[in-house]
């Protein structure tokens, strides 16, 4: 029987996992990670961050976090470790390719005609349907600039929720940083920096951080331990937003638990959902009052 190739965009977490499973089921991974190191966004972060769940509910299910570490909440550092240990310990490490940046992706072998014809996955578990001349073409570039281009029969994108690209707004001419005689930068600009560029860059400043999630938060932290009270750092928010503490109890539910699980997604109506989950995101919408 022919050995099947999986190609594997990002050498994240998913990334990681999609090459251990894969491997699992007898097929040959290719993993492409575009950096020089694997972690995904654990490899670029704030040097105050740690981990926003308890770590009991971030682990692998076939391996634990390691008993040197006993914080709760471990920094980013111990993150990374473990997700490295968890490579190694499988053997992932001879699959992975880095500072491999995957700059094109074709599928040939087949008619455009017929691909139209496809139902995705068919619901017979064969990738479209029991079609198998096709091949995926990956093109990369290494980091002398060379480019190499590999054939497998398989792809999974494990290129994260935002790939590297700041989410930038676009502000009309003469109202945005342009006129702004401070230094304008993006939170993933500032978690690319080593700790003490990013000290400097804060310290002794005034600082307003646009927005209200982790990094925002995390970021306000960062001028705090560098500027005290002093010199407080605005936080700017479209709206207002309340962060619930872990082990906020509310009727015996804990609201931590409650919002940091799929458990949320039954909250919210969404396009194409079948009358079940329709008529149960409207009889549990009255939760939604507490976030």
């Amino acid at each position: 029987m022919e050995e099947k190739r999986v190609a594997i965009i990002g050498g994240g977490i998913s990334g990681l996992l999609a090459c251990k499973y894969t491997l699992e089921k007898g097929l040959i991974p290719i993993v492409f990670e575009a950096s020089n190191e694997i972690g995904g966004v654990w490899t670029q972060t704030i040097e105050t961050t740690r981990l926003q769940s308890p770590k009991r509910t971030f682990q692998f299910t076939d391996f634990p976090w390691p008993n040197s570490v006993r914080g709760r909440y471990p920094h980013n550092t111990d993150v990374l470790m473990y997700i490295k240990e968890y490579a190694k310990h499988f053997g992932l490490m001879e699959y992975i390719q880095l500072n491999t940046k995957v700059i094109g992706i074709d599928f040939v072998g087949v008619s455009d005609d017929e691909m139209d014809s496809w139902d995705f996955w068919s619901g017979n578990g064969e990738p479209f349907g029991s079609h198998h001349e096709g091949k995926w073409q990956i093109l990369v570039q290494h980091e002398d600039f060379t480019t190499q281009e590999y054939e497998v029969d398989f792809l999974i994108l494990c290129i994260g929720r935002y790939s590297g690209l700041a989410n930038t707004p676009e502000f009309p001419l003469g109202e945005g940083p342009d006129i702004f005689a401070g230094k304008v930068i993006h939170a993933m600009e500032y978690s690319s920096m080593d700790n003490e560029s990013a000290r400097e860059l804060i310290k002794g400043k005034r600082v307003a951080v646009i927005g209200s999630q982790k990094s925002a938060i995390d970021i306000a932290v960062e001028c705090a331990n560098a500027n005290g009270p002093e010199m407080p750092c605005t936080l700017v928010q479209r709206s207002v937003s309340w962060s619930l503490p872990s082990g906020c109890f509310w009727w015996g539910i804990n609201l931590g638990f409650l919002y940091g699980s799929r458990f949320s997604e039954l909250l919210v109506h969404k396009p194409g959902q079948n009358i079940v989950y329709s008529v149960l995101a409207s009889l549990l919408s009255p939760l939604s009052i507490l976030s």
